[in-house]
């Protein structure tokens, strides 16, 4: 039993499972028993050499461990008696970054004969995450008065939900997306980073296009952080605060309260 017969018996979400398969090709399709901390290494700076950020290097290996985890605790199939070491990049906050419109602007001059174009601007109007936008199916597209939504089901937090579309959207989402490839749009996006002059912004990647609907709701004020949660689908509170220094009215109003005060 090889790791690609592994593969075949779990689950996996579309991206998820397009970066195992893009990990069974670096280690090579062997039994899990042989694979070493030395193979782990390689995947890394395999990755790394193609220009992946420390977090997307993690999701890669994340891939590979379900595999090796499966396997380990199957000790009287596998025979695999240790797990390899596998060292997690680091992963700092750091700034949320975001495309600005004049960013918008330049993609949409550059890709403008790329069938991937549409798959980004999807992403920045619905702040949806790729996996998400890529498995969606024309059955999950609904309207309510008029407004068009798509409904979620088995998203990352295991969670259903329901995203509401812009005018934009709703047309560049109609035929859904399941025809592109996950590792199309990672390299489409590469080579988009590239042609921008942004090679060394390692924080210029697809999932900017998911913070920069978070940022842009959040800076016009007009909408509550726990509405942009509800969007997005954070668990979390805390990973929907990222996006609070942008609505400087919230602090303009403290501000007032103070001045107001007797």
């Amino acid at each position: 039993m090889k790791l690609k017969d592994i593969y075949d018996k779990l689950n996996w979400e579309k991206c998820q499972a397009a970066r195992a398969l893009v990990v069974i090709d670096i280690v090579g399709n062997i039994e899990p028993k042989k694979v070493t901390d030395k193979h782990v290494e390689k995947v890394t700076e395999h990755l790394e050499k193609k220009g992946l950020g420390d977090s997307t290097v993690n999701r890669y290996l994340a891939s590979l461990s379900k595999i090796l985890k499966y396997a380990h605790k199957r000790y009287d199939i596998y025979g695999m008696e240790r797990m390899p070491h596998i060292e997690w990049n680091k992963e700092t906050k750091g700034r949320v970054r975001y495309i600005t419109k004049e960013e918008e602007a330049k993609m949409i001059k550059l890709l403008k004969d790329s069938e991937y174009l549409s798959l980004y601007l999807f992403l920045m109007d619905t702040g949806m995450r790729l996996s998400e936008a890529l498995s969606y199916t024309e059955q999950d597209i609904q309207s309510v008065d008029g407004k068009t939504y798509i409904t979620l089901y088995g998203t990352k937090n295991g969670d259903t939900r329901s995203v509401p579309l812009t005018e934009r959207a709703a047309k560049l989402g109609a035929k859904t997306f399941q025809h592109l490839d996950y590792w199309k749009a990672e390299n489409t996006w590469r080579q988009l980073r590239k042609d921008m002059g942004l090679t060394k912004d390692k924080q210029f990647v697809i999932h900017a296009l998911r913070h920069t609907c978070a940022t842009r709701l959040a800076q016009s004020g007009k909408i509550e952080l726990h509405i942009i949660m509800k969007l997005l689908g954070h668990r979390s509170p805390a990973t929907t605060l990222r996006y609070s220094h942008f609505k400087p009215s919230n602090l303009l109003g403290a501000i007032e309260i103070l001045d107001n005060l007797d």
